[in-house]
């Protein structure tokens, strides 16, 4: 009996170690995506979830555009990948500049012209080695994608600040035309966020050429950098505009959680590293918001979800989600396999009212967030086997 039982442990002992993770670089091996869709509930609606593409290493962005073709970046390799009819070309797209790459470092962002159809534009936020060692700085570029392999007429717009310590990135245009860049980097408690002749930390609005908008609000200062529109951020990897107001809105990273939602200001103070909702990486409290001269946020996430990618739906596919907030989620509380999609609802006056976490069974790192021109949701996987998903009402 001793010996049966003895056995058995055994067994259940060595089924566990396979069925557990095995770890990489500190990060737990991705669960497995489903071979065919799956169906998941929520509260408002039925979901039908399926892998468009897969196999993408540790993507960072995407952009659904136009004509359908689905554009990712490829942070470490570095890469542009192209997903056309479903298919991801195993060929990433030629022509795009040096990319210096290392910690959080390399091709960031990918964002569409708002004039695409007829130009054909497409912008990178990327990192670019500088001849100093160990230094580099965010860059923005353009080329044209013509639906062929080979990105035409690259041109790097703007180049930042020297920095040494990376961050995430990510770009939106405004409905007025200008261009709005998130810039990382400022992770740790050094006040490089509050520093206005630094990037680190700072939302940036540039016209579409690079060049930098005279109503910029620190424009003629000689203490600040012209082209910052807001500062006090940690790492930002979510912005988007309100379809309605205009507004960027804007989704921060606390250290240990307090993740938060913006509005963004023109020249608004948001606090990190002196002020926030969390706890700093080793434990300590921080001073909490509100405070004199500093911006509060709309809403938090306590515990953080590492909030990656942001979109309110304006589509039809989910008549009963029009004008609610997606935000994607890496992890809930620090925990691996418990990433998802975020869903917010509002009132006329921004009140929440609601909020729903979504497709958690997959326990997938959303990375990112975007509505395609189906008025289906999109979202991309950050993993090893990273992935493009597609969400549609189930039949």
């Amino acid at each position: 009996m001793y010996q049966r039982l003895l056995f058995t442990i055994v067994i259940l002992a060595f089924q566990a170690i396979l069925a557990a993770p095995a770890h990489a670089q500190g990060r737990p091996t991705p669960y497995p995506l489903p071979d065919a869709p799956v169906v998941l509930d929520s509260v408002t609606a039925n979901i039908q979830v399926s892998v468009v593409a897969e196999g993408i290493p540790r993507p960072f962005g995407f952009a659904v555009l136009p004509n359908s073709h689905i554009l990712i970046t490829d942070r470490y390799t570095p890469a542009l990948r192209v997903i056309r009819d479903d298919m991801l070309d195993p060929e990433p797209l030629q022509g795009l500049p040096a990319i210096r790459t290392g910690f959080h470092s390399g091709l960031l962002d990918v964002e569409a012209h708002p004039d695409f159809a007829q130009n054909q534009l497409i912008y990178l936020s990327y990192h670019t080695a500088l001849e100093t060692e160990g230094e580099y700085a965010i860059a923005v570029g353009r080329a044209r994608y013509d639906g062929s392999n080979q990105l035409k007429d690259f041109e790097q717009l703007f180049i930042g600040t020297p920095m040494t310590i990376s961050g995430g990135s990510r770009m939106v245009f405004a409905p007025d035309g200008k261009l709005f860049v998130t810039v990382g980097g400022a992770m740790d408690r050094r006040p490089l966020a509050q520093d206005l002749m630094r990037l680190e930390g700072k939302v940036l609005r540039l016209n579409a050429d690079g060049t930098i908008p005279t109503d910029n609000p620190f424009v003629g200062r000689t203490d600040a950098r012209p082209e910052i529109y807001s500062y006090g951020h940690r790492d930002q990897y979510a912005v988007a505009i309100h379809p309605q107001t205009g507004e960027l809105f804007h989704a921060e990273l606390g250290p240990l959680g307090g993740d938060k939602l913006n509005i963004i200001k023109a020249g608004g103070n948001y606090g990190w590293p002196l002020y926030g909702y969390g706890s700093y990486n080793d434990g300590e409290p921080m001073a909490k918001l509100p405070r004199e001269g500093y911006e509060s946020a709309l809403l938090i996430w306590q515990p953080g979800i590492v909030p990656s990618g942001l979109m309110f739906y304006t589509g039809d596919a989910f008549p009963q989600w029009q004008g609610n907030l997606f935000a994607g989620s890496i992890q809930r509380g620090r925990l691996p396999g418990t990433g998802g999609l975020e869903r917010v609802v509002f009132n006329e006056n921004m009140w929440e009212l609601q909020r729903e976490t979504l497709v958690t069974e997959l326990h997938q790192r959303v990375r990112d967030v975007a509505q395609g021109p189906d008025g289906l949701i999109y979202l991309l996987t950050e993993e090893e086997n990273g992935a493009v998903l597609r969400l549609e009402p189930a039949q």
